[in-house]
């Protein structure tokens, strides 16, 4: 599975809003592109709040209560994919 560079610039700013506007104690450059933001990182429930908030201010887009779901955001692969396909629309 290859990850496009419009790709990787998303995973880059997602890293970036999950160690810095979370309130975790963990580095960019720590997240792996697959670590489970639940299982691996540690975001609770309302860190799943304020994440899909902090996504819809740097991407300027809007997640629908349809598309909040644990299969969206469960790690920065599948996050970062969700959302290039929101950005193309």
């Amino acid at each position: 599975m290859q990850i496009t560079d419009t790709q990787q610039q998303i995973v880059e700013r997602l890293r970036d809003i999950v160690a810095t506007r979370l309130d975790l104690d963990i580095k960019p450059e720590q997240i792996g592109l697959t670590d489970g933001f639940q299982s691996t990182i540690g975001i609770d429930s309302i860190g799943f709040i304020e994440l899909r908030y902090q996504c819809e201010e740097a991407f300027g887009i809007k997640i629908d209560d349809d598309d909040f779901t644990p299969e969206n955001f469960s790690n920065c692969d599948v996050l970062s994919r969700f959302l290039l396909t929101k950005l193309d629309a």
